[in-house]
């Protein structure tokens, strides 16, 4: 099982002329049943990419595509997946750029997966955290 990134659901919603293809055939998979999983966060990501492209529209329809996905477990965001955040943000002055990231790769950990579909090449410097984007 993977984690998806909110960059997926965005590159899909975006119809995204270079990553688009990709994301929306990680989705076809899902909805064809492969199992995977995705947070609270990731969900308000997208939704607030939504609503800064001015498609607050658009937020419902993909709150029911989510709903429509059985094989995508929705889990919630919870505190103690910040805490472990702060364990794992990397030395340097960039660190807190990747803050989403390091909560999502807590998530991760705390779910037991590995894996994660994203077209993010920051994960790539996370331990334990491998990406996949095809």
């Amino acid at each position: 099982m993977r984690f998806v990134d909110s960059n997926v659901f965005v590159y899909h919603m975006a119809a995204d002329p270079v990553y688009g293809d990709k994301a929306s055939g990680i989705l076809t998979r899902i909805e064809g049943g492969e199992r995977a999983v995705t947070s609270t966060l990731v969900v308000s990501q997208a939704c607030a990419y939504l609503r800064w492209r001015k498609r607050p529209e658009a937020i419902p329809r993909f709150l029911a595509f989510l709903q429509s996905l059985p094989s995508l477990a929705k889990v919630e965001t919870v505190f103690l997946d910040f805490v472990e955040a702060q364990r794992l943000i990397p030395s340097g002055a960039a660190r807190w750029r990747m803050w989403d990231d390091l909560v999502i790769a807590a998530q991760m950990r705390r779910l037991e997966l590995s894996e994660i579909y994203s077209n993010d090449a920051d994960f790539d410097s996370i331990s334990g955290v491998k990406r996949v984007f095809a």
